[in-house]
C-alpha cells in the first residue's frame, strides 16, 4: 500500500521525534483519517529519500516518529523552466501543480503586457506562498522530494535581465516551426526553457524582446491551447522527447 506523502521543514533522521504543524496535523488527523499507528513518509526536500514514520497524537497536535530512510529516484535529470506570464489564480494553481508532476526545476513567473491583473508588488510575498504550496502539494502527490523553485518579476525585462544559466530558449508561438522538429542533438545544454503567454498572449514587443534574447519560436500544432494546456503540453512533450516520460 502506497504511504501518505507529507512535507515537512524540519531535519529528518532514522530515530527523530517530529512535532508537526497545526495545518497538516489536521490534514493527518481530520481529513486522511490517519489514527495514531498509522504510518507516513516525511520528506523535507534537502535530499531523494522518503522517511516512513509513525504517527501519535498528543490532543491535536501530531507527532511523528521516523522509523528509517528510503532512497528512491522520481526527479527528472533533465532540467526544465517554465517561464509564464501572469494568468488568472485558477489557471496558475492548475499550470503549477501539472508542471510539477511532470519534473520542472524552476517556474518563473512575470507580469506580462496582457496579464489580466497584474501582481502588485505588495501581493508578491502572499502570492509567492500560495504557488510554492501547491507545488509542495504536487510534489506529495507524485513522489518528488524537491518543489520547483518559484519566482515572480514585475516584467519579461526584469525576468531576462536577470543572470541564469539558460541552455535553450523556447517560445511557444504559432509563427514558430514545429516543437517535434527539434532534434535530440539540440538539447546538449543544462536548461530548457519554454516561454508561455498569459490569456491574451504575448505582446509584439515582449515576443520582440524574448527572440532578442536568444528564445526560438515553436509551436505546439495547429489548435489555440488554453495558456495553462500551452504550459503542460510543451513541458511533456520535452519530456518525452528528451526526458524521462
Amino acid at each position: 500500500m502506497r504511504l501518505s506523502r507529507i512535507f515537512v521543514q524540519q531535519p529528518l533522521s532514522e530515530g527523530a521525534k517530529l512535532l508537526i504543524d497545526s495545518d497538516t496535523s489536521h490534514y493527518l488527523r481530520n481529513v486522511l483519517r490517519l489514527k495514531a499507528g498509522a504510518v507516513v513518509a516525511l520528506f523535507n526536500g534537502d535530499d531523494y529519500c522518503d522517511y516512513p514514520s509513525l504517527l501519535s497524537y498528543q490532543g491535536k497536535q501530531a507527532i511523528a516518529h521516523v522509523q528509517s530512510q528510503v532512497s528512491t529516484t522520481t526527479e527528472s535529470e533533465l532540467p526544465t523552466e517554465i517561464v509564464q506570464g501572469l494568468s488568472r489564480s485558477d489557471h496558475m494553481d492548475w499550470m503549477i501543480q501539472k508542471t510539477t508532476e511532470l519534473g520542472v526545476k524552476r517556474i518563473s513567473i512575470f507580469n506580462a503586457r496582457h496579464s489580466q491583473i497584474p501582481l502588485k508588488p505588495r501581493q508578491r510575498d502572499k502570492r509567492l506562498t500560495h504557488w510554492q504550496a501547491v507545488a509542495i502539494k504536487a510534489c506529495e502527490q507524485s513522489g518528488r522530494h524537491r518543489p520547483p523553485q518559484i519566482s515572480f518579476y514585475h516584467t519579461l525585462t526584469e525576468l531576462l535581465d536577470e543572470p541564469a544559466k539558460r541552455g535553450i530558449g523556447l517560445l511557444l508561438d504559432f509563427e514558430g516551426d514545429s516543437l517535434q522538429n527539434l532534434t535530440v542533438k539540440q538539447i546538449t545544454v543544462q536548461l530548457i526553457s519554454l516561454l508561455v503567454g498569459p490569456e491574451g498572449g504575448l505582446a509584439e514587443s515582449e515576443i520582440k524582446l524574448a527572440r532578442d534574447s536568444g528564445f526560438e519560436p515553436v509551436r505546439l500544432g495547429p489548435r489555440v491551447l488554453r495558456t495553462e494546456t500551452a504550459a503542460t503540453t510543451a513541458l511533456a512533450i520535452v519530456q518525452s522527447m528528451w526526458g524521462d516520460i
